[in-house]
């Protein structure tokens, strides 16, 4: 009888989109906090996961762009709306500029 399922030995010659997107050279998040914005409540550093945003006293210290994962909670959730993240993840889409 023959399997007609692949086997882990055969490979394939073409990339799958996916794992060409994985290969892009990823950039440290741009994040912006406007400190004249902000009333010190803590809300970023509560909904930021990865750690990238720290208490430095009552406000929010200069964040960690390597930790950044670019998920935008800190920017969604902040009342006070003194955060934004940048979404462009890779320099070929930064290049590209942005398209509204």
């Amino acid at each position: 009888m023959t399997d007609t399922n692949p086997t882990s030995s055969e490979s394939t010659d073409t990339a799958s989109p996916q794992a060409t997107r994985a290969k892009k050279e990823k950039i440290p998040a741009e994040i912006w906090l406007m400190a004249s914005w902000c009333k010190g409540c803590g809300i970023c550093v509560d909904y930021c996961k990865p750690g990238a945003i720290k208490m430095d006293g009552v406000y929010p210290a200069s964040p960690d762009t390597a930790l950044c994962t670019r998920c935008r909670m800190c920017e969604a959730m902040c009342p006070d709306f003194s955060i934004e993240i940048d979404p462009l993840e890779t320099k070929d889409i930064r290049k590209k500029g942005r398209q509204l």
